[in-house]
């Protein structure tokens, strides 16, 4: 329990450090992405996913994005995975005043995902080509992003895991930097069907930054027990 209260006590430091910037930039918001998930494994090696989001410029308030997102996963070795995956997005931008009140978006991602050990913690990289098809007006725009993910995560208890991450987006085409992720939160396992996580995001942009709190429930179905 110290462990976990250690854990608090950063995220909680971490949150009203970055709140704090505010001051400097006061046209951001604290908002909140609320997620439900899921992780099928259907064999050793291969697993599929699913996903949704509600995304929200405010904590309960202003819908900026809903996602879902379908996926496949193929675990080629130890330490080494394929996936890919298709998500559609419903994006508003509509509180603020250059852009248009909202737009559809279609996603495209292929991935190549490593995983190790360190002790009793895990260490995770994913490196990630998105295929972006935007549509505004009936006409579409493609792009194209790489993303770079590392996350460590460290197990408390049977219950409690903790973790941190940073992930840089980096555009094909001009300007190259897109944005980056850093963030951290705490998942409780309930059983081997159910866990929670609650987390903090910090987004930066070349523009404004935004400040995120991540609530998700997820659930992990194991279908490969009835091969036999």
């Amino acid at each position: 329990m110290k462990k976990l209260g250690m854990c608090f006590s950063v995220l909680l430091l971490c949150m009203s450090h970055v709140i704090s910037q505010n001051e400097q930039q006061p046209q951001d918001k604290l908002g909140a992405w609320y997620i439900l998930a899921s992780n099928s494994k259907l064999s050793d090696r291969f697993s599929v996913q699913l996903q949704t989001q509600f995304r929200f410029y405010e904590l309960a308030s202003e819908l900026q994005q809903f996602k879902v997102r379908s996926g496949a996963t193929f675990r080629v070795m130890p330490g080494l995975s394929l996936a890919a995956g298709y998500a559609y997005f419903r994006n508003d931008f509509s509180y603020l005043s250059d852009v248009p009140e909202s737009f559809d978006e279609h996603r495209i991602v292929e991935d190549i995902l490593l995983d190790h050990n360190i002790g009793k913690a895990k260490v995770f990289h994913r490196a990630r080509v998105e295929n972006r098809f935007i549509v505004r007006d009936g006409e579409t725009d493609v792009k194209h992003w790489y993303r770079q993910l590392a996350k460590f995560a460290y197990p408390i208890n049977d219950n409690w895991t903790a973790d941190v991450y940073n992930e840089i987006w980096i555009n094909f085409d001009a300007p190259v930097f897109a944005q980056d992720w850093l963030g951290g939160g705490v998942t409780y396992t309930f059983n081997e069907l159910i866990k929670a996580r609650v987390g903090f995001q910090h987004i930066i942009f070349e523009g404004p930054n935004f400040q995120r709190l991540l609530f998700q429930l997820t659930f992990t179905p194991d279908f490969s027990k009835d091969e036999s």
